[in-house]
């Protein structure tokens, strides 16, 4: 079997030899805009954005819609 190892014991710290440390200004957090001003912007968009992926279907498959309307109608007649 191999030999026990012998721990040495651990020293003291030492007092007075701590360096000081300068205190540190603290960090200025800026602010963001608030959560429900952000959550109020983006179900905006995705709602704009359904509206037109919705019109642009309709325009596409049935001629119908308020913006896609008449956008195929000439190129289906030509092919």
């Amino acid at each position: 079997m191999a030999a026990k190892r012998k721990r040495k014991a651990a020293k003291p710290a030492k007092k007075g030899t701590a360096k000081k440390k300068a205190p540190k200004e603290a960090k200025e957090i800026k602010p963001g805009p608030p959560v429900e001003s952000v959550v109020a912007l983006v179900t905006g968009l995705v709602l704009v954005v359904a509206i037109l992926m919705l019109d642009y279907a309709r325009g596409k498959n049935y001629g119908e819609g308020m913006l896609f309307k008449g956008s195929y109608a000439a190129s289906e007649a030509e092919e």
